[in-house]
């Protein structure tokens, strides 16, 4: 047993037993107040309620044996009364005595109420001698009967005398009563009753004695209360004690008026001394009761406790005997399963194990051993097959894994080809595959520059880890390598992506993307997000985040829009891009790496380029982690921004808005206004002339296409001259309208007369610019114009 490790029990039998004796010890003692408390409260309430039911019994007859000579007495003498005086004495004698073998003699006299004298000529008594004879009474004897009743003519008739009123030492009781009702003479009939059957009857009945331990309870006592002399004495030691002194402690016990006694029922009485279970005759004011002592009803009390004690003792011996039978047996048959248990652990599965037919514990045991046994044979080979299956598909995603760090590019680069900037990464999956996802590229186009003029940056989580997030992070990249051969804004990659993820996406699987596109001539990164974290900027060893206004995540809305933002880099900036997988690693404490602690770790260098900011930021990472277990992958793409020439980034943007109203009359206002602001800016007269073709197409479509007649509305021209690259935004509020989808594209092929009505005016336009981009708004048309301009020499 763990709470007592210094025993070793060789047995189940002995560990049973001693966890009996140690529990039975424990209960006991627990149990000991309550013990007391149910002694106290079941055994000695049993025991008063006893007594006080056979002191009701006892009183009950004693109280009938007087009334029945009161009430036979009545029924005999009225019908007599007629007869001679003597006849009539000694038939009423003969009558009682016949009713009542208790009483002893009879008495009959006139008494003159005047003088209240008895005349012996007017008296009359018989008696039974010893051989139950009846004879005469002498005069004394008749006069000492009559003059109690004469005495006590002042009380009510009929009355009971106090016990040996007349002779002391021959306890007696007088019963009194009248024969007529004349005013001037009154019989007196005195009735003497022996009590020398009230001992007899209440010891018979009072004898309370516990049959368990063969003890007499309490000491029955009959008590006069007006003489306070004892008809049935108990012991001196009950005597003695106050209950029954002069200046008694009891209130029943303290006056012997009839009238202030509690007749008729038993009454208990308590105090130090012990307990008083009495009663109180109604006809005689006796006292009739138990008297127990303290001392009495301690050892009653201990004696019963101890019988419970006994008990539980005698008990406990008996069921650690039955203990002994019951677990030797119980153990034959688990000692022979332990030897066959044995030769399991060695690796002997064909074991013969132990048979048993029983249904209790041990024969599910045994039963579940064969079970184990058989179990453990098909694990076994289950086991073997799972390896080898769980080794080809560790084999097989171990090719995977090659294939997808495959699709991206290898983990530290430096472009040798162009100069211009610096690259390192870093992409550590969670499992054997990941879902996270890096890629930067050259991108060609549409635009007049040389295919590595522009880099593409693009981050991406996919919300999943493991092989579902690997297939949709390949799906994520291909797209991108494709899209990018057509269209080269992050804002459109982005649109296009999502477009395509979120065709038959039952399982609503997204992914979380970044897309910049740096103008390696410029130092202009224009930039847009699907959900993904802002990038982080090294300037002047200062720490940052870019501006960011971030779309949804790819995948989950198809009209989603994705704002586009732009930021100009200086030489030595660097860009740091990251996943959740950095900032929202875990301690084994709870904490999160947080942003706040990647900014800490990257301001650690002051001298920086993109592969020391990488071991950096791993560094201050697994020091941070330090053993908890890596839930997330990680990935980073660093990028620092090393023109070839760095005065190149002081060039002269220029920018200007012209606000105009929505008439075909504006544009007279408008082309040679542009044609001014181009012809200061030193644009060669075909640039300008081409500027202005393209605006007056782009606003007659608008004004045409975008407004009712009745519409009054503005159009916002915005012009920027970057290098040699003039950008023109229109925006209106007019109905949504998309030229590149809207207007078709002329047939070339077909004569004027076969070929149907406009578009020919914005083929013009694609034909002179570099690059066009339309989105819808906050319920505006914006269309983004990108035309090579040629400056004078």
């Amino acid at each position: 047993m763990s709470i007592f490790p210094k025993f070793q029990f060789r047995s189940i039998t002995h560990r049973l037993i001693f966890g009996c004796v140690i529990a039975a010890l424990f209960i006991y003692s627990v149990s000991y107040w309550h013990m007391h408390q149910v002694v106290e409260l079941g055994v000695v309430t049993w025991m008063t309620d006893v007594a006080q039911s056979r002191i009701d019994s006892v009183a009950v007859e004693v109280e009938g044996i007087l009334r029945s000579i009161e009430e036979k007495t009545e029924l005999i003498i009225y019908p007599e009364q007629s007869k001679e005086k003597n006849q009539f004495n000694i038939t009423l004698f003969k009558k009682l005595q016949q009713q009542q073998s208790l009483i002893k003699a009879v008495a009959i006299g006139s008494l003159l109420t005047e003088s209240k004298t008895i005349k012996p000529s007017q008296i009359f008594g018989l008696s039974t001698n010893i051989q139950g004879e009846n004879v005469l009474m002498t005069e004394s004897d008749i006069t000492r009967l009559l003059n109690y009743c004469q005495n006590n003519f002042n009380v009510s008739l009929p009355f009971w005398s106090n016990p040996s009123a007349n002779n002391p030492s021959n306890k007696s009781l007088i019963y009194c009563t009248s024969l007529g009702e004349e005013k001037v003479t009154q019989n007196l009939l005195a009735i003497e009753l022996t009590l020398d059957w009230l001992e007899p009857l209440v010891t018979r009945k009072l004898n309370l004695e516990d049959k368990i331990n063969h003890f007499s309870i309490g000491q029955p006592f009959v008590i006069d209360l007006a003489t306070k002399q004892w008809l049935i004495s108990p012991p001196e030691t009950i005597q003695s004690l106050s209950w029954f002194s002069k200046h008694t402690t009891v209130p029943e016990f303290q006056s012997n008026k009839k009238e202030n006694k509690n007749y008729g029922s038993s009454q208990i009485f308590t105090d130090s001394q012990g307990t008083l279970i009495f009663t109180i005759l109604p006809r005689t004011s006796w006292a009739m009761g138990f008297a127990i002592s303290e001392a009495q009803m301690k050892s009653f009390r201990q004696n019963y406790f101890f019988t419970i004690i006994a008990s539980m003792v005698k008990d406990m011996a008996l069921i650690c005997l039955a203990i002994v039978v019951i677990s030797r047996q119980t153990t034959r048959s688990l000692r022979a399963l332990i030897v066959s248990t044995e030769n399991i652990t060695q690796g002997n599965l064909n074991t013969i194990l132990p048979t048993t037919k029983s249904r209790d514990e041990v024969g599910r045991l045994t039963a579940a051993f064969h079970h184990m046994r058989d179990a453990l044979k098909t694990h076994i080979k289950e086991l073997q097959e799972t390896t080898a299956a769980k080794q080809k598909m560790e084999s097989e995603l171990s090719i995977a894994a090659q294939i997808q760090r495959s699709m991206i590019p290898r983990i530290e680069v430096t472009d040798g080809s162009n100069q211009n900037y610096e690259i390192s990464a870093l992409f550590q999956p969670a499992r054997l595959v990941g879902g996270d996802l890096y890629d930067f590229f050259s991108l060609g186009g549409d635009h007049k520059v040389t295919q590595s003029d522009r880099l593409c940056l693009i981050i991406g989580d996919v919300a999943d880890k493991g092989v579902p997030a690997a297939l949709l992070m390949a799906k994520t990249v291909s797209l991108i390598r494709t899209i990018t051969k057509s269209t080269s804004t992050p804002k459109s990659i982005l649109q296009t992506v999502n477009h395509e993820l979120c065709i038959d996406n039952d399982e609503c699987l997204f992914v979380t993307l970044f897309c910049a596109v740096l103008d390696l001539r410029t130092g202009i990164l224009n930039y847009a997000s699907g959900g993904h974290d802002a990038p982080l900027l090294l300037r002047d060893g200062n720490v940052h985040f870019l501006e960011l206004e971030t779309g949804p995540p790819l995948g989950l809305e198809e009209e989603a829009f994705f704002p586009e933002q732009e930021y100009f880099l200086k030489p030595k900036d660097l860009i740091v891009l990251y996943t959740d997988g950095i900032t929202e690693a875990m301690n084994r404490k709870g904490e999160l790496f947080s942003e706040e602690r990647l900014i800490d770790a990257i301001s650690h260098n002051l001298r920086y380029n993109p592969t020391k900011i990488i071991h950096t930021i791993q560094y201050f990472h697994q020091q941070f982690i330090q053993d908890a277990s890596q839930s997330d992958d990680l990935t980073l793409l660093v990028l620092q921004y090393q023109p070839s020439n760095p005065f190149s980034q002081e060039i002269n943007v220029l920018e200007w808005t012209i606000t105009i109203n929505n008439e075909l009359t504006e544009l007279e206002r408008v082309k040679p206004q542009i044609g001014k602001i181009l012809q200061r800016e030193s644009l060669v007269i075909e640039s300008i002339e081409d500027t202005q073709l393209i605006v007056e197409e782009v606003l007659v479509n608008i004004i045409n296409y975008g407004y009712s007649k009745e519409s009054r509305y503005s159009i916002d021209l915005q012009f920027q001259i970057r290098d040699q690259t003039l950008v023109i935004t229109f925006q209106d509020s007019g109905r949504p309208f998309n030229p590149l989808t809207e207007i078709e594209t002329p047939d070339l092929s077909m004569d004027d007369d076969e070929r149907e009505l406009g578009g020919f005016g914005f083929y013009l336009v694609r034909e002179l610019v570099d690059y066009i981009d339309y989105t819808y708004h906050n319920d505006k048309n914006i269309l983004t114009i990108y035309q090579t301009i040629t400056k004078k020499m």
